[in-house]
C-alpha cells in the first residue's frame, strides 16, 4: 500500500512540472501561503477543495 502524503504529492507535481509556489499556487487557484502550509503538512485543504485538487496533482494510473 502507497502511504504517500498530500504534502508529498503536492511537492512531486509541482516539481515535475517545474512550477515555483507562486506558479503552483497560480494553477490551484490558492494563495501561496495555503500551498506553503500543504506542503509543510501544517494544514490541509477541505472538503471539496481537497477532492480536486488530487485529481490535478495524482499521478494518472495506466488500466490494468
Amino acid at each position: 500500500m502507497d502511504h504517500t502524503t498530500f504534502a508529498q504529492l503536492l511537492r512531486k507535481w509541482r516539481e515535475k512540472n517545474h512550477y515555483s509556489q507562486r506558479d503552483a499556487a497560480e494553477v490551484l487557484k490558492v494563495s501561496k501561503r495555503s500551498l506553503e502550509n500543504w506542503e509543510q503538512e501544517r494544514a490541509m485543504p477541505q472538503g471539496f477543495g481537497l477532492q480536486a485538487m488530487l485529481e490535478i496533482i495524482q499521478p494518472k494510473r495506466k488500466p490494468k
